[in-house]
């Protein structure tokens, strides 16, 4: 099936909440909605001011051990809400606890943007926090903002690619024709269970830099768009389909293959449908 310029049902998305206290947003993202009591972690500072110094690939110390730091910017992974790890947010035995452990889950693809680490705020475990866009098998479908994405090889659609630039190429062939690869929307998670693999779908250096000048001009270009932040509904739909400003408890699978949600907007309905 080609990419569709046909959008799916993004905008079947639920009003935005304010954002919760400790939520440390950037100056852009003070309309960001975020999940409250679901989504906080357990031994992680809550605040940038109290929170420990995260290493990314760049500024690593030689004391991160690699069994910490499993995954690579660059490298897709398939995904889910851990829902056990949400639930030990609500007393045991409580109707909230039950409720969360029975909530139904997708799993979702995404590629891996940024990656980091810290240590808990009991110094017991280090924490692995990934930055991921959404994989689609559609443009987003939000007017104004179709130009965000760029297509995955192998690719057959019928969108103009020279607009969008050349398809993305994984070492490993993607498992899926006529994908979108999202660049301005996504999520953040952090790792609570790795399901391993010896199966890497990643990119070489060279084609993620080229990802990444796109992902810059596009969330430049996205920002300066009057168009598209005039309407506040829109605005508020858009700041939940960006990356939250702190990360969700996640099960992160190395090998992307199998069943997964084809609409990122499902991810985030779940985001916000436990928050409720």
């Amino acid at each position: 099936m080609p990419i569709r310029e046909t959008p799916l049902p993004l905008l079947n998305i639920q009003a935005a909440r304010p954002i919760s206290p400790g939520g440390c947003p950037s100056a852009g993202d003070v309309d960001m909605a975020s999940p409250t009591m679901w989504a906080s972690l357990p031994d992680r500072p809550r605040t940038s001011e109290s929170r420990r110094p995260s290493f990314s690939v760049s500024n690593a110390p030689d004391t991160v051990p690699p069994s910490a730091w499993r995954i690579q910017p660059g490298q897709y992974v398939a995904f889910t809400i851990d829902t056990e790890a949400a639930a030990l947010n609500y007393p045991e035995g409580s109707k909230e606890r039950e409720a969360v452990l029975q909530f139904a889950v997708g799993r979702y693809i995404g590629l891996v943007v940024g990656s980091y680490v810290q240590r808990s705020e009991d110094n017991s475990r280090w924490l692995e926090e990934l930055v991921i866009m959404f994989v689609a098998p559609a443009v987003p479908s939000l007017v104004g903002a179709e130009r965000y994405c760029m297509p995955i090889a192998p690719f057959h659609g019928d969108v103009d690619v020279m607009e969008r630039g050349p398809p993305l190429r994984t070492k490993t062939l993607f498992p899926w024709a006529n994908r979108a690869q999202w660049t301005t929307f996504g999520t953040r998670l952090q790792v609570e269970t790795l399901h391993d693999s010896q199966l890497l779908f990643d990119m070489d250096e060279d084609e993620f830099a080229r990802f990444e000048q796109r992902v810059t001009s596009d969330w430049e270009h996205m920002d300066a768009n009057a168009a598209l932040m005039a309407n506040e509904d829109v605005k508020n739909i858009v700041a939940k389909l960006r990356p939250p400003p702190e990360p969700l408890p996640a099960v992160v699978w190395r090998d992307i293959r199998g069943k997964h949600g084809e609409d990122p907007s499902d991810f985030v309905n779940e985001v916000y449908a436990l928050d409720g």
